[in-house]
């Protein structure tokens, strides 16, 4: 939660499950961006964990973060949560400042795509934007649409 509160400028807001979570419990944050009421949720229930499956097994085995970190593109990035936004900037500007990993890409329209994952959810970000004037290096490796322009 905290990635999408010093990256992407969200808030933190009431969740009616505590954090950390109580033995057997479920554990709860929540964010709201704000100008538009979208809230994120963080779930934590380890009571779901089995012999045969653990909730950081998976998040290891779908997250792209270690491919982000070694300028490559992991599959599970194309699940990601898509905001269309005025400048990628700003967020190219917070992701350098924390040293996280991040792919630039464009789309045949002059469209710009940054890619990062929320590090430990496995939760791949994509902020796309006509706007890009800090000089970054804009990767090749795969191939991204244009969606042209998203409204809901």
């Amino acid at each position: 939660a905290q990635f999408m509160v010093d990256i992407l400028g969200a808030a933190h807001t009431y969740s009616p499950y505590p954090w950390p979570p109580s033995e057997g419990c479920i554990g709860t944050k929540w964010v709201l961006f704000e100008g538009d009421g979208f809230q994120v949720h963080f779930v934590l229930a380890e009571e779901f964990e089995t012999a045969n499956f653990s909730i950081a097994e998976v998040d290891q085995a779908m997250s792209g973060f270690e491919a982000l970190e070694s300028g490559s593109f992991h599959a599970s990035m194309y699940n990601s949560l898509v905001l269309e936004v005025d400048s990628l900037d700003e967020y190219l500007l917070r992701l350098k400042a924390q040293s996280m990993p991040y792919m630039l890409m464009q789309t045949t329209s002059k469209q710009y795509v940054l890619f990062m994952i929320i590090p430990q959810n496995a939760i791949t970000v994509q902020l796309r934007s006509q706007h890009l004037s800090v000089e970054e290096p804009i990767s090749e490796s795969i191939c991204t649409e244009d969606f042209g322009q998203m409204a809901f």
